[in-house]
């Protein structure tokens, strides 16, 4: 069917344009390796972003509460071609807990489920995920559809426990199950807490990932759906039915877990305005049903406040028929290409957009620098290749003095030189300073005391005043480490105008540094988390149990971001005079050869020749250089609609 064809294309492009960037991140430190070896920290760098790249997945979440058929949109868009439901979503048998599905060329096809038990410890889901031993792993023959959708039926085992057993594990909820006058002996809760699947399907070789999250009970249950996997998802899919409108529970889902995942005017969130047939009403005709349906989605977009163009009524059910049996005009008639065009054409276009801004930013400040390099060696050699034409070797006058102004230049430099280690020196002591400010040798004592403060508190108000505290301790420790960032910036651009003023190095800037947006993030974590803890009221299951692990949750976070703002610091501190340095070092290099020159035409003119055809062959090479470093730069800045599906060949270094 030419859906999944469009979507698989897109993908494949999008590959072939990581491909393409990996192989010019792969061209520049090969060019490096070749002409400036030994620089580790931007070689760190090129690495750590191509890892990136080649680590990738577009990932798409799907939420929505239960009986909205989710799960089936998820077969009709990605999983039709193995003409079977891949994943239950029949009535009474769907994903009971969190999915996620990808392809890992490593482990192969499984499907690995964590108990439901492993709630009740501290734990996170991300550090769970580096444990594989803590899953139980079903093996999953990707030949055969009908092995896969049989395996895949363990995704919705539930279980009964005691109703204590429930309130333990923070599963049980008045507003979900039915009420009585004294509590139920029994409960039916999940067997799994959450789930991962690998095959290799062509649309998961190509870097699709899709998280299935089931129902507002297990966003409510788990928060790290809600503060990390969801916002972490380049687009997320809210599913409603056509035939309920936005209910209650839909509302809560959206406004407590969905919408704040596209936090800072983040892009990729739209509606699927599900089970558009159960409005085929053949008394109606097509018209009125046409009418209808926009009569919805006008309701939906005021309710939500999402743009009409953005929710996509679809028939998941007659899509998933129509694919499966090749029937063209029901495809047709359950819209299922509408969403299948936002899916292939914006959400992959945004994702691509945002790859290469974090690429630029990462390598194309290195590049700029590689290349302002080369082209003061290029202007540097030109220009003294100019004065020594000029030369008059009859003269040696003329050439003693010219030796006598070079030295007075050279010793003029030296000594700004000096003056430059000395702030060099500084600068060193400012850093470690820094670093040493926001390290985990720093933070992660207070995450240790906050995490024994929670286990030993046994309300949630005692618990809250827990969090009051490491709250108030994370942002005096990001506040104390701002003032020394900018303690350090301004001795850097102190370092930098010192040889702007004297020497005009005025095309030479500090690299840029900043910790605010880490202050802005961990302010957003903790009002989100508080967000999400107010909404108890109507989401969570159990509030120690819940509040326990929204809490852990928030402090996971704040811990990776200042492990994240201290990798930055210590990335910037290691390379922000590295540009200077180097500067420094050629500009001395070039002042000696000058001075030798100047001695060897003093003491014989026919030397002056040898130097000029030496100095003219010197340039070739450079040029060269120049050229090769500058395709590497286009093809890395080149806008996205030009990255073609053979990309064009990188020129090489010489000898690479």
């Amino acid at each position: 069917m030419s859906i999944i064809i469009q979507l698989q294309e897109k993908l494949h492009d999008y590959g072939q344009w990581r491909e393409q960037m990996i192989r010019a991140l792969d061209g520049y430190k090969k060019w490096l390796d070749t002409y400036d070896p030994g620089n580790d920290q931007v070689n760190e760098s090129i690495l750590h972003t191509s890892d990136n790249l080649r680590n990738d997945r577009l990932v798409v979440a799907f939420a929505a509460e239960f009986s909205r058929g989710k799960t089936e949109l998820i077969n009709a868009l990605f999983f039709s071609d193995t003409g079977v439901r891949l994943l239950p979503s029949q009535p009474g048998r769907t994903t009971m807990c969190p999915t996620e599905i990808f392809y890992d060329p490593q482990g192969g096809s499984y499907i690995r489920l964590l108990p439901i038990e492993t709630r009740l410890s501290d734990v996170t889901l991300s550090e769970h995920k580096q444990r594989p031993f803590g899953w139980l792993q079903i093996d999953l023959n990707h030949n055969s559809p009908v092995q896969m959708q049989e395996a895949f039926q363990e995704l919705a085992a539930t279980k009964k426990v005691s109703y204590e057993e429930a309130i333990r594990l923070g599963l049980y909820c008045e507003d979900i199950h039915a009420t009585h006058s004294t509590p139920p002996e029994i409960v039916e809760i999940p067997c799994w807490r959450h789930a991962l699947i690998s095959f290799p399907h062509h649309l998961l070789k190509e870097g699709l990932s899709i998280l299935d999250t089931p129902g507002l009970n297990a966003l409510g249950a788990e928060p790290e759906l809600t503060l990390r996997m969801l916002p972490s998802a380049q687009a997320v899919i809210f599913v409603l039915a056509a035939d309920t409108g936005v209910t209650k529970s839909d509302l809560d889902m959206w406004n407590n877990h969905v919408r704040g995942s596209r936090h800072g005017g983040k892009k990729g969130l739209a509606v699927a305005m599900n089970k558009i047939d159960s409005m085929w009403d053949d008394l109606h005709g097509e018209e009125g049903i046409e009418k209808s349906i926009r009569s919805q989605v006008a309701e939906t977009s005021k309710i939500l406040g999402v743009d009409e163009s953005l929710i996509f009524p679809v028939s998941a059910k007659q899509a998933l028929l129509a694919k499966v049996k090749r029937d063209a005009v029901l495809l047709e008639k359950s819209r299922l290409k509408k969403i299948e065009d936002y899916l292939a054409n914006t959400v992959i276009r945004d994702r691509q957009t945002l790859l290469r801004e974090a690429v630029t930013e990462s390598i194309g400040r290195l590049l700029d620098e590689s290349l302002g390099h080369l082209e003061i060696e290029v202007f540097e050699a030109e220009h003294q290749l100019d004065g020594m034409r000029k030369l008059d070797v009859k003269n040696q006058d003329m050439t003693r003095q010219l030796m006598e102004e070079t030295r007075e230049q050279q010793t003029r430099y030296l000594a700004s030189v000096d003056s430059f280690q000395a702030g060099r020196r500084v600068f060193v002591v400012q850093i470690r300073l820094l670093v040493e400010a926001i390290s985990p040798a720093t933070i992660d004592p207070i995450v240790r005391t906050t995490r024994k403060q929670m286990a030993a508190s046994l309300t949630t108000v005692g618990m809250k005043t827990v969090m009051k505290k490491v709250l108030e301790d994370l942002h005096l420790t990001m506040e104390k480490a701002m003032g020394l960032a900018e303690e350090t910036r301004r001795l850097l651009r102190a370092i930098y105008g010192r040889f702007e003023t004297e020497h005009g190095f005025d095309d030479l800037k500090p690299a840029p540094f900043s910790l605010r947006s880490y202050q802005v993030e961990l302010e957003r974590i903790f009002l989100e988390g508080e967000e999400f803890r107010h909404s108890a009221s109507s989401t969570l299951m159990e509030q120690n149990t819940v509040v326990h692990k929204l809490y852990g949750t928030l402090i996971a976070e704040a811990r990776d971001l200042f492990g994240q703002a201290h990798q930055e610091a210590a990335g910037w501190g290691a390379s922000a005079l590295s540009p200077l340095v180097r500067r420094i070092k050629d500009r001395k290099r070039m002042i000696e050869s000058r001075l030798e020159v100047l001695r060897k035409v003093n003491e014989s003119s026919e030397t002056l020749d040898e130097e000029i055809g030496e100095l003219e062959r010197k340039l070739a090479p450079l040029q060269k250089q120049y050229r090769e470093l500058k395709e590497i730069q286009q093809i890395i800045e080149a806008p996205s609609e030009t990255a073609t599906d053979e990309p064009a060949p990188i020129a090489m270094a010489a000898g690479s």
